[in-house]
This record gives structure tokens, sequence and C-alpha cells, in this order.
């Protein structure tokens, strides 16, 4: 029997199924996938043994649905499958912007437990981050089941759905931005004589450790700026021209923007 069906086959999914199968959390018959896409259905049960369908209709039986598919296509695909849904299912939702009560609507005639989920794209290799809230139908039960499953993938916040337009300005969207100071730190290692390779693996890794000794220092991240400049060193010099450039600003409008853009995104799915 299926214990979890994923409407919509897309990257997400694919991390959700790597993470269960590989954490032991599930079985490949556990599973059940459907998209559209015959060559994404093939990937997929080739890749991972899982079972698919071009029918979200399918998915129905499962104790436990997760909707992976983008906001343009959430009217189309809960008219399909809100009538003909079993009440006593959990409904997991990662669409972005599709708030509870508007998901809520198009079940007929009894809302079920719908729970709503915002994961970032380092799920992908286990190193995501998720928040979850819950509508009034939702038990602690049903909050669980979620942990568990983006527990695969990452850490998992529980929070309130009010946050979630600012979860997705800042987590969501963050790996773009992440990726983007990437970028510029690799090309600037090159532009001062360092071989591409080498300044992709020294960002990374100060990256990477960074992050890690915020996350296990518990200082704050003041302070361990501090440590790293010298009176007069080269990493003051460096410092000055960031602040010079308004990156903490800059960063701050990025974020307003993106939690801007949901909000938006959640209006118009109203």
């Amino acid at each position: 029997m299926t214990r979890l069906a994923v409407i919509g086959g897309g990257t997400m999914a694919e991390a959700l199924v790597k993470g269960l199968l590989g954490k032991g959390l599930m079985q490949p018959l556990d599973l059940l996938v459907s998209d559209p896409l015959e060559f994404r259905r093939s990937t997929l049960e080739e890749t991972y043994g899982i079972r698919t369908t071009a029918h979200n209709a399918d998915c129905l039986a499962a104790p436990i649905v997760v909707f992976a598919i983008k906001p343009v296509q959430l009217h189309e695909v809960l008219k399909e499958v809100g009538s003909q849904w079993n009440p006593a299912s959990l409904a997991i939702s990662i669409v972005a912007g599709a708030r509870l009560e508007r998901f809520a609507s198009f079940f007929v005639p009894a809302v079920p437990p719908i729970i709503r989920a915002m994961p970032n794209t380092p799920c992908v290799i286990g190193q995501g981050i998720t928040a979850i809230a819950g509508n009034d139908r939702a038990t602690e039960a049903h909050m669980a089941e979620a942990r568990t499953i983006f527990g695969a993938v990452g850490e998992v916040l529980d929070l309130p759905e009010t946050y979630f337009d600012a979860v997705t300005g800042l987590s969501g969207s963050g790996p773009a931005y992440v990726t983007l100071i990437l970028e510029a730190l690799i090309d600037a290692g090159v532009q001062q004589g360092l071989p591409r390779r080498i300044a992709r693996e020294l960002v990374c890794q100060t990256v990477v450790g960074s992050a890690m000794l915020l996350q296990q220092s518990g200082k704050h991240p003041a302070e361990l700026k501090d440590q790293v400049v010298t009176p007069a060193g080269t990493t003051a010099a460096g410092l000055q021209v960031l602040e010079e450039a308004a990156i903490r600003a800059t960063l701050c409008l990025a974020v307003k923007a993106a939690t801007l853009r949901s909000q938006e995104l959640g209006k118009a799915s109203q």
C-alpha cells in the first residue's frame, strides 16, 4: 500500500524520495509520484525503483499526499482532486505563496488536515531547512509526520503561517543569493590570478566552514567577523569596500523584495 504520494515529480519531489529512501524511512513500494511528463516518470522509476503515474487521482488513496506543484498549477490540480479527497488523508503543500485558507477552499465537502511547508533547494543533498505550519485540523500526529518527511532532507522548524512570506524571502530564495555571492567570490579569485578550480574549492569550503562555525559556536556573527579582522589588515581593507558598497542594505532589500513577491503570489491565488 502507498504510504506517501507526491503530486508533481520535479526537483523537490525527487529530493523527498531520495531522502526518505536514503534514511530508510520508506521503501520504494511505499511511494507513488504523479507527473504528466513521461521522461520524469521513467527517470524516477529507474533511479529509485518507485511507482509513478500520469494521473493525479491515483495518488488519492495514500494517507499522505504532498503537493509539489507550481503556483500556476494550483487551481487546476486542486479543482481536479479536491472533490475526490478522503477527509482523513493529510495534505501537505509546498506550493509557494499558497496560504492554508486558500488551499483548504478546494476541498469539499470537508476540509482535511493540511500542512503548509516551505523547503529550500539544499534539500536535494539533505541539507535543507523547511518551515511547517498546520491548519486547525492538523493534529500533533500530523505535524510529527511532516517533521519526519522533511527531516529526511534537512532541518525542520514549526512556525506560524504569518512568518511564511518572510521565510520564503529569506531561506526559500536564500540559496540563490548565496550562490550569486559564491560566483562573485570565485570570479574575484580568478581575477587575482587563482585557477578557477582552486578558487572554487577555496570559496566553497570557506563558506561551508564559516556557516558551521557560526552554527556550532553560538556566537554572534559580528563576534566571529571581528576575530578575523586585525587593525589595518587585509580583512579590514576588504570589509571597508563591502560596507561602502552597502552590501548589508542590498541583501536586506533583496529579502524584502522576495517577501513582498510571496505576499503578491498569495493574494493572486485567493
